[in-house]
């Protein structure tokens, strides 16, 4: 399952899931570079961070924030 970090609060993470709802998840089972719009990854017990699928992610917002604002 796939997750994007929407935020921090008060030591959680909250966390969006492909379904577009949201859980908290503590910081400390986080990878510690992991930052809020990054992608995740839970796999085996285990968080990890998708570093390509947070790269596409990135170019698009990017991509729509020059549309709309030049």
């Amino acid at each position: 399952m796939k997750y994007i970090i929407d935020r921090f609060e008060d030591g959680n993470a909250v966390c969006e899931k492909e379904d577009r709802t949201t859980i908290l998840v503590e910081r400390a089972l986080l990878p510690p570079q992991a930052g809020e719009g990054d992608v995740l990854i839970y796999e085996d017990g285990r968080y990890l961070l998708d570093s390509a699928a947070t790269l596409e992610r990135r170019k698009r917002m990017e991509e729509k924030r020059k549309k709309l604002f030049g």
